[in-house]
């Protein structure tokens, strides 16, 4: 276990160092959730990587093959080290420990928007540069739809979440009026 833990910490300081910007992040970012997403969805790439009868030169071989021209280099480096020490099982965090470290570095916030309705780019836009002008930092932003959600906006920034849904506002006002 103390091994693994020196590995994550070794495989993602080597990530979290390439990086030096907002866009170097979101690319070596979405490069490691698409590979973590790829070895637990497919059974056959996750037993190709795990497999003894294969030889390694051949797992990074097809690897660099498959990821030459839609994966950072850097990442694609490190991710071949990875394979190399049959260490495929702590990408998921790699993944985590390394979007820790250049959240920090960076000055990086993640954001999480949900509406009652899809949004158009220019809403979308609105939103990002807003949350982005307000928390002081860039942000990693995902946006989703809640048909839930009467209208009004949840918003989550890294840990905390501002509610203006419509429903939460009748919720609220239901427990003020049940409790006079």
């Amino acid at each position: 276990m103390k091994q693994n833990l020196k590995k994550i910490n070794i495989y993602s300081n080597l990530l979290n160092d390439a990086v030096n910007t907002f866009d170097d992040f979101n690319s070596v970012n979405s490069g490691l959730e698409n590979f973590c997403i790829a070895l637990k969805r497919d059974l056959a790439i996750n037993t190709f990587f795990k497999s003894k009868t294969v030889e390694v030169f051949e797992k990074i071989s097809l690897f660099e093959k498959a990821v030459s021209n839609s994966m950072n280099e850097i990442l694609i480096e490190v991710l071949k080290v990875v394979i190399e020490n049959d260490d495929t099982n702590l990408i998921q965090d790699v993944s985590k420990h390394f979007t820790l470290l250049s959240k920090k570095k960076l000055n990086i916030a993640f954001v999480e928007v949900v509406s009652s309705h899809e949004m158009d780019s220019k809403q979308k836009d609105d939103i990002s540069n807003s949350l982005s002008e307000l928390v002081n930092k860039k942000i990693n932003i995902d946006f989703n739809v809640d048909k839930n959600l009467i209208g009004g906006l949840k918003i989550k920034v890294d840990d905390t979440l501002y509610d203006s849904s419509l429903q939460t506002k009748l919720e609220n006002a239901k427990s003020k009026l049940v409790g006079v």
